[in-house]
């Protein structure tokens, strides 16, 4: 069993590694490349970053490839041969048989069938690749409960880097708390939550939108500046996570890449969710334990 610690590090050195990935799609990326990065062997790091991402940095690289790909392709300006050099393959057929592969179609099959904000909507954004087996060795285990719909008092967040709003959520959230002290509503506010109605349409996306904010304890009149939703009732497996919000997509990766392929269970059309247990004491409200809600059928 990893001490603490020994996760805490793995977690900072995997996440140097996964950043450099996303922003190096187009490129030619090898092995020795990311085990520096990670500063560890090539032999010890493909075994922590199974461990922490639920997969081989081969099945990521192929991952983040595709899911690239995939949103290039909807943008009409771009040829499948545009799209081939821009995750780094060679030739459009090597790149089409790769796509079909992870999609089941082709690429112009798919921007003709596949609509942009169907894509952009789907909040599976860790799935894994198909056909591959999951060689993490410790699998992140959830509660799986029912819950009642969750009322929620939120503000929009615009902005991802490297797929994710690690960098804009801390200021939205700070605004979102002085808005709710400015309107003396700070006793009727619960947990704070972060949802994520939509995925990245990039991985650098300043459009990017997730709502921040906090579970009301009863109803309130509109008021200018914050915007309400209605989490539905449902199941939802829920994961622990404890620290840095700087490493929760890598516990997302581990529900979706990890656990959900081998659970058995099917996504259910809601928006995932962050709860931040203790964000309402801490300086940082992204320094933290949280439970992360995956919507399950």
């Amino acid at each position: 069993m990893q001490s603490l610690n020994t996760i805490i590090d793995h977690r900072k050195r995997i996440r140097r590694v996964t950043t450099y990935i996303n922003n190096q799609l187009d490129k030619k990326i090898l092995l020795e490349q990311l085990s520096g990065l990670a500063c560890l062997s090539p032999f010890h790091f493909i075994r922590v970053f199974e461990t922490v991402m639920g997969q081989s940095p081969q099945e990521y690289v192929f991952k983040k490839r595709m899911e690239q790909a995939g949103f290039n392709l909807l943008r009409r300006d771009c040829s499948v041969t545009d799209v081939t050099f821009s995750v780094a393959y060679q030739t459009p057929s090597s790149f089409c048989k790769a796509f079909k592969n992870y999609y089941r179609m082709s690429p112009r099959k798919f921007r003709d069938s596949t609509t942009e904000d169907y894509y952009n909507r789907s909040h599976n954004n860790f799935r894994s690749v198909r056909k591959v087996r999951n060689k993490a060795r410790n699998v992140l285990l959830p509660v799986i409960k029912y819950l009642p719909p969750l009322e929620l008092v939120y503000i929009e967040n615009r902005g991802a880097k490297a797929a994710n709003f690690t960098e804009s959520a801390p200021d939205s959230f700070r605004k979102f708390r002085k808005k709710i002290a400015k309107e003396g509503l700070t006793d009727l506010i619960g947990n704070q939550i972060s949802v994520y109605p939509y995925r990245p349409s990039s991985f650098t996306d300043p459009e990017a939108l997730s709502f921040v904010g906090a579970i009301i304890n009863r109803k309130i009149e509109p008021i200018p500046g914050l915007k309400y939703l209605t989490l539905p009732a449902g199941k939802y497996a829920i994961f622990s996570h404890w620290g840095s919000f700087d490493f929760m997509v890598q516990t997302w990766n581990q529900a979706y890449s990890n656990w959900l392929p081998r659970s058995g269970r099917r996504l259910r059309d809601a928006p995932p969710a962050e709860l931040h247990l203790d964000s309402g004491s801490a300086h940082d409200p992204l320094q933290l334990t949280a439970c992360l809600m995956v919507p399950i059928q």
